[in-house]
């Protein structure tokens, strides 16, 4: 298509421009399926959002848009590294000598803890739970779960996202005493 052909609608300068883009994030992202994953979701959200809206500078808005896709996936996958944190340490540390440290009230505490975390897996959806299990107990990295559900990276983080909210409400239940 010629500079001076005039796609019809956002979503049509996205596919014509798709090379540049991709280079675009692939430069921020550093990774070219995170690329494609985040190109997709700007073609969706141009698909659903923009409708036929009008816009002078074309090429600008959607840049605009990739890099504040960009940067929301950034402060997404900090937030899922933070809660992993706080999952995996409950702010004890894990160093060896921890043993001896546990009271009865903290194993107490624990146990509920189990209990209350299991009924919610159980409440779950099946894939959400399914690709918890995957990431938290598997060891599973997300792409590799993304590719054995047939699933986005960006939908492993979705459903990663609705299981540690279940665990994180519980939290913050068994610690309020209720």
């Amino acid at each position: 298509m010629s500079e001076i052909e005039r796609p019809s609608s956002l979503a049509d300068v996205l596919e014509a421009q798709r090379p540049r883009f991709v280079r675009f994030l692939v430069a921020r992202t550093r990774d070219a399926d995170v690329a494609e994953d985040l190109l997709q979701d700007a073609r969706a959200k141009l698909l659903v959002d923009a409708g036929d809206r009008s816009v002078s500078n074309p090429v600008p808005y959607i840049f605009q848009m990739l890099a504040n896709l960009v940067e929301d996936r950034r402060r997404s996958e900090h937030a899922r590294k933070q809660r992993g944190r706080d999952w995996g340490d409950r702010g004890q540390g894990l160093e060896p000598d921890r043993a001896d440290h546990i009271t009865p009230e903290q194993t107490a505490s624990d146990r509920d803890m189990l209990v209350k975390t299991l009924e919610a897996l159980g409440e779950m959806p099946e894939r959400t739970r399914s690709i918890f299990l995957a990431y938290r107990v598997e060891g599973k990295n997300q792409k590799q779960i993304a590719s054995d559900h047939g699933v986005s990276l960006s939908s492993v983080e979705k459903h990663l996202q609705r299981a540690y909210r279940a665990v994180i409400d519980i939290r913050s239940k068994l610690d309020a005493g209720l």
